[in-house]
């Protein structure tokens, strides 16, 4: 009998320490997939932003449509998308533009 209450506590034992690492497991499978996956959702934002910038003369309004397209797409494949970090994206790419082409700045006499 006591053989038998010592093989369950050790069978518990280590099902108490299996599930939590299981979990934290699939939780970084997850993970992984999701970041492997950020590289195409760039690539999708950048051209949304293109073709915002065809349609839409206001900012705010060509950022609501590409956010509201990259959600609509994400729904559809059933991809977790995180609105802030998206947002984030945004602001960092627009930010970027104006750095690598800055509006034409009038030309000096001195040239």
């Amino acid at each position: 009998m006591e053989n038998i209450v010592s093989i369950i506590v050790a069978i518990l034992s280590g099902l108490a320490v299996c599930i939590p690492l299981a979990v934290k497991l699939v939780q970084q499978a997850r993970q992984a997939v999701t970041e492997k996956n950020w590289a195409p959702l760039l690539g999708l934002v950048v051209d949304l932003m293109e073709q915002a910038e065809e349609k839409f003369n206001d900012g705010a309004t060509r950022k609501e449509w590409v956010i509201a397209m990259v959600k609509t797409s994400a729904e559809y494949v059933d991809y977790p998308l995180d609105t802030v970090a998206l947002s984030d994206m945004i602001d960092g790419l627009v930010d970027m533009t104006k750095v690598v082409n800055p509006p034409a700045e009038s030309v000096t006499e001195n040239e």
